[in-house]
């Protein structure tokens, strides 16, 4: 007892001294917190011993610092955030994950350990992102909205690439198998945190009816968060999902800013913990080994950074000048969701110390970014002048035309309010559809086991039958939606052309699914267990892509001999 009460003791006075040295040198507390932890851990000065507590506090850590991340998400943001940065955020994503993937591929590694890479280097660090531009009075420039909803995206898709990850607890179970637990999983959460929502508004009242002391709040806010920990453990799922859902249930609530008011004290010690535990498992010897891999993927977040953050935030949203490269090197530092990812992987045996790996990176990208993002400016002036003027005009043009597009899709009238309409009932609809194939499937393997043959004949006729009512429904919601969105297009081509834009907006769509499927390929590596064969696959998908994209360029230039095979297909058929 007393070795732990030491070492815990240990860990709180370091985290107040890497505390103090990130504000010495002006960097971020992650900075600090990393660094010191690195120090006193069993791989160096050896000041904390009990590798028993460090992982403890690391698990802890982990679940306290998506709770505090889930109190900053309201659902009602998201729903509030534009097509553009949804877009974007995806894009991002994807983007990096593949350049880091085929990076990591290109050095020698497996599939497994190139997959966690590519998915460790596509978050950034929305702690880092925010203290930094605040540091440097930049936060109130017009580029950070737009990235902080890009944040918000990218800490969506973390949850869930977490969820994905802890849902794998065996590579020999059936890949159908795998997804079956995974999505009952996330459903029985989800319905929990829906259930909670609708009680805890009368559970709340009653409470402070009786005590209106705000430390109720605080336990009341950690309290929830610890159930849906345990639920989402007990589901077999990662207890970090379940703490940023609490989080989210509360930011739900009407008074969430009294109960963020309450927890913000707390804050700084969950995250601390987080990270001097996170510290303490760097191994130094693992740095050395792994320099050259480090440096490599330095290189790749930059230039995946300036594809990803910089050419898509030019196209989609129009920034100009140094713009775009304010907004990649404010994106470069890799956040804390990596971390969680990196612990993730050590449950598969990689054989590379991904956490060492990940917390020097997080270190490194975090001075870069403190550092580079005063440079944006010198670094638009080099690299502008060697563009030629005849392709910068270019994509100027796509990009203004992109941008009113998208400005379309955000004004107020009958077409746009369709838009969100249909494609809400769209996305719950594919929900159904997915959900009923594996409920449908778990009660065939029942029907199988205990019925005659041909009860179970019938029973798939019936569930064919349902599961193409549920296609034919899906299906008409987004030929609805291609049409919607043709409409809207019609206000920013100068053609005022519905046919026109019908094809523009099949190319547009077309060429996205193609761009995706290459970009998130890794997944389907990862999962199917594919031979090293198949990595050529993307970049075919890839080609396909930017022959669509060439289309879409075409058509808005007003070319006449654009392939018109593309007007018939829709959305609704790929």
């Amino acid at each position: 007892m007393a070795t732990e009460l030491i070492s815990l003791g240990i860990l709180f006075l370091c985290a107040l001294i890497g505390g103090i040295v990130a504000s010495r040198f002006k960097q971020p507390a992650v900075f600090g917190l990393l660094l010191v932890g690195a120090f006193i851990g069993p791989n160096l000065l050896n000041l904390v011993q009990d590798a028993g507590m460090i992982r403890m506090m690391a698990d802890f850590g982990a679940i306290l610092i998506l709770f505090i991340i889930g109190l900053e998400f309201d659902v009602s943001k998201l729903l509030k955030l534009g097509a553009r940065s949804i877009l974007i955020g995806l894009l991002k994503f994807a983007i990096v994950l593949f350049f880091g993937y085929e990076t990591t591929l290109l050095l020698g590694f497996g599939a497994k350990v190139a997959l966690f890479i590519g998915v460790i280097l596509s978050f950034s660090s929305t702690v880092v992102v925010v203290k930094v531009l605040e540091q440097k009075e930049m936060f109130s420039r017009k580029e950070v909205p737009l990235l902080i909803a890009v944040l918000i995206i990218e800490d969506i898709i973390a949850v869930f690439t977490l969820i994905f990850f802890s849902g794998i607890k065996d590579q020999s179970i059936s890949l159908i198998s795998t997804f079956e637990h995974i999505i009952f999983s996330i459903a029985i959460l989800i319905f929990a945190y829906l259930l909670m929502m609708k009680i805890l508004r009368y559970a709340i009242n009653i409470v402070m009816k009786n005590n209106n002391d705000e430390s109720v709040l605080t336990f009341l806010s950690l309290g929830i968060g610890a159930l849906f920990s345990y639920f989402a453990f007990y589901l077999g799922l990662t207890p970090s999902a379940g703490a940023f859902l609490a989080g989210s249930l509360i930011a739900s609530l009407p008074n969430a800013r009294e109960y963020g008011k309450a927890i913000h004290p707390y804050a700084l010690i969950f995250t601390s913990i987080f990270f001097i535990s996170m510290g303490t498992l760097v191994d130094f010897r693992a740095v050395e080994s792994n320099i050259a891999l480090i440096a490599a993927l330095i290189l790749t977040i930059f230039v995946s950074r300036f594809i990803a953050i910089g050419f898509l935030t030019f196209l989609l949203a129009n920034f100009r000048n140094e713009q775009p490269f304010f907004s990649s090197i404010a994106m470069v530092s890799v956040g804390e969701f990596s971390l969680l990812v990196a612990k993730e992987s050590e449950k598969f045996g990689l054989g590379v110390d991904l956490v060492t790996i990940t917390a020097s990176i997080i270190f490194l990208t975090a001075v870069i970014m403190s550092i580079g993002i005063n440079y944006s400016e010198n670094l638009h002036n080099a690299l502008n002048s060697r563009m030629p003027l005849k392709a910068r005009l270019k994509l100027e043009r796509l990009s203004d035309y992109m941008r009113r597009f998208f400005d379309q899709m955000e004004i107020e009238n009958f077409f746009t309010k369709k838009l969100r309409s249909e494609s809400k009932m769209a996305f719950i609809l594919a929900i159904m559809a997915t959900f009923a194939f594996f409920v449908l499937r778990r009660a065939s393997l029942i029907i199988k086991s205990n019925y005659h043959i041909f009860a179970l004949y019938a029973f798939y006729a019936i569930s064919a039958a349902l599961m193409l009512y549920l296609a034919n429904l899906v299906y008409k919601r987004l030929k609805t939606i291609s049409h919607t969105l043709s409409v809207i297009l019609t206000n920013v081509d100068s053609s005022r052309n519905l046919k026109k834009c019908a094809r523009i907006l099949n190319n547009l769509l077309i060429g996205l699914l193609l761009f995706f499927s290459a970009m998130l390929f890794p997944f389907a590596m990862f999962a199917l267990n594919l031979n090293s064969w198949a990595n050529i696959i993307p970049f075919v998908l890839i080609a396909a892509a930017f022959y669509y994209l060439r289309n879409i360029v075409m058509l808005i230039d007003g070319a006449s001999h654009v392939p018109s095979y593309t007007a018939g297909i829709s959305i609704a058929k790929i």
